[in-house]
């Protein structure tokens, strides 16, 4: 026996509105457990599929109440009886549990088994109970049919009780036994006034008449009970989910509406739940397909928010660059400025520079005129001592010291005639240079001139380009501003998209929830019984599907296979 461990003190108490329904097929494998008995059991709903149903088995339950129970079950007996089961964290939850078979087709296909919550009363009754079954202490009792029954001498004490117990055929018994009594008055006034030898007559009458009432009312009582059984059984079949048994309406008297309203209510399930299966499987779909592009929407928002983002980088970082650009601008055109200011007075200086160049090649031509006019005494005076040394030769001794003098002068004329003459080259030469300086300077007084145009030029675009450039500064700030606010509104949207996805994802769950609850139901249009192997395989690719769909595909394939 499966004994599942470890076990604690903590109870779970199951809500007066909670149905636990499961079902099993032939080896007590589950193949399907309503979203309640999921929920209570603490396990997920893939773990439960496949698996034997005493996974939920509590250990302080003894072998024979499920001896009692299996045994009950394979005679096509429903089973009732209050049970204590394990939860997976170990706790326990009590339950009223009422299994029964289910048949289509005159066969047992698998077991059903709808579970309440137990009263107190129930509880504290079947504890003590399975504490005497686990001691092998009943007492004189058994356990059948999961209640606790007379056995042995006491056994047969209930069954002398059986004409005082409820029900049909004591009724039926004690009206056969009354009836009898009634008419064996009248035999006996009849009997007194009659000659000895036709006594027995009289009263071998009374006892065929009693016999035949006895018999007829038993058989009454018998066929009235077996076409009650058969309405139990439809009913038990049409609570357990099976609608596929058709409701015989061959019933008469009284039973015929009964019999009737119960294959009205067979086929109005069918109908209803079809329908619901129909939608359901409908819902099922635009869910995924809505959950499917809520996904995608998702997915294409974020990478539209992070392609925002990034753009909003740029944006921010172009803002910078214009930002810079326009100072650059501004500081640039001041540098322009002052270089118009500086070049003006370059201007200025070269204009004084011409001037000068001017005023030093008056000068040098003036001091040329000069060197001329001292060439020209220079020359006389050479002309004047030649005439002296003349004169002084004629007149002998006399005139040497004059001639001496005379000859120096000459000498002095000469020389000054020669430095003159070097003089005049030296200023020739200056005046040309002065010259071709005062031309340069005045093409260079022009050139700056030139220059000025185009730094005033150079200044005016200058401004122009500050000027754009702040304005394009405070364009890409607006534009910033408005990508920024777009980026608040996409954030906003992702945020909504995600929940718009959650919520698809959660009415997912709860139309699978749906569909699983209304899967209960078997119809005649209904698929095959499920197979268990099949579920548990389908079960552990889904807790593995989170691997990858290849892992999915491959364990249902395996499944199949088997």
């Amino acid at each position: 026996m499966r004994k599942n461990l470890p076990i604690t003190d903590q109870e779970f108490v199951l809500q007066d509105d909670q149905y636990l329904i499961s079902k099993t097929d032939l080896k007590g494998r589950i193949t399907y457990c309503n979203p309640a008995f999921v929920a209570i059991s603490g396990f997920t709903r893939e773990e439960l599929l496949g698996q034997p149903h005493n996974i939920v088995r509590h250990p302080d339950m003894p072998p024979a109440v499920f001896e009692d129970m299996w045994d009950t079950l394979a005679a096509g007996k429903p089973w009732l009886a209050v049970v204590k089961n394990r939860h997976k964290s170990g706790g326990y939850y009590w339950v009223l549990a009422n299994a029964t078979p289910v048949i289509e087709n005159g066969e047992v296909t698998g077991y059903a088994s709808v579970r309440v919550k137990a009263s107190a009363e129930q509880i504290h009754a079947a504890a003590a109970f399975y504490e005497e079954v686990a001691e092998g202490n009943l007492g004189g009792y058994a356990l059948k049919h999961g209640r606790r029954v007379p056995a042995g001498w006491r056994r047969g004490v209930r069954a002398l009780g059986m004409p005082f117990r409820g029900g049909l055929r004591p009724a039926m018994l004690r009206v056969a036994v009354g009836a009898a009594a009634l008419g064996a008055i009248p035999t006996w006034l009849a009997a007194r006034a009659a000659p000895a030898e036709q006594l027995p007559w009289y009263w071998g009458g009374y006892a065929v008449a009693a016999l035949a009432v006895l018999w007829a009312t038993q058989r009454v009582a018998g066929r009235f009970s077996r076409q009650l059984v058969n309405a139990e059984e439809a009913a038990r079949q049409i609570a357990a989910g099976n609608l596929v048994n058709e409701v015989s309406t061959d019933a008469r008297g009284e039973l015929r509406n009964l019999y009737f309203y119960l294959d009205i209510m067979r086929k109005s399930l069918i109908g209803i739940s079809t329908e619901v299966i129909g939608k359901t499987s409908d819902h099922v779909r635009t869910i995924s397909k809505l959950h499917t592009d809520s996904q995608g929407l998702a997915d294409r928002t974020e990478a539209q928010a992070g392609s925002l983002q990034d753009t909003a980088a740029s944006v921010e970082q172009l803002a910078a660059t214009v930002a810079r650009n326009a100072e650059s601008a501004r500081s640039a055109a001041a540098l322009t400025q002052e270089s118009r200011v500086v070049v003006g007075q370059g201007g200025q200086i070269v204009r004084q520079l011409v001037s000068t160049m001017h005023g030093i090649d008056e000068s040098s031509r003036k001091i040329s005129d000069i060197v001329s006019v001292i060439e020209g005494i220079a020359f006389q005076t050479n002309i004047l001592a030649l005439n002296a040394a003349v004169e002084a030769a004629r007149a002998g001794d006399q005139g040497k010291g004059f001639a001496v003098v005379a000859g120096e002068v000459r000498s002095l004329a000469q020389r000054t005639t020669q430095a003159a003459k070097e003089v005049k080259t030296l200023i020739e030469e200056s005046v040309g240079r002065m010259s071709a300086g005062s031309n340069q300077a005045s093409q260079a007084g022009a050139t700056m001139q030139e220059i000025l145009q185009s730094v005033e030029r150079v200044s005016v675009l200058m401004e122009e380009i500050s000027t754009a450039s702040q304005e394009q500064a405070q364009g890409v700030d607006r534009i910033s501003s408005a990508v920024n606010e777009m980026d608040g509104v996409v954030q906003q949207n992702v945020s909504l998209v995600g929940e718009l996805s959650h919520v698809a994802e959660h009415l997912g769950e709860e139309s699978a929830a749906l569909a699983q609850a209304i899967g209960v139901f078997r119809t005649p249009a209904s698929r095959a019984a499920p197979d268990a192997v099949l579920l548990r395989s389908e079960a552990r690719a889904t807790r593995l599907g989170q691997g990858g769909g290849h892992v999915q595909r491959l364990a249902l394939a395996s499944a199949r296979d088997e």
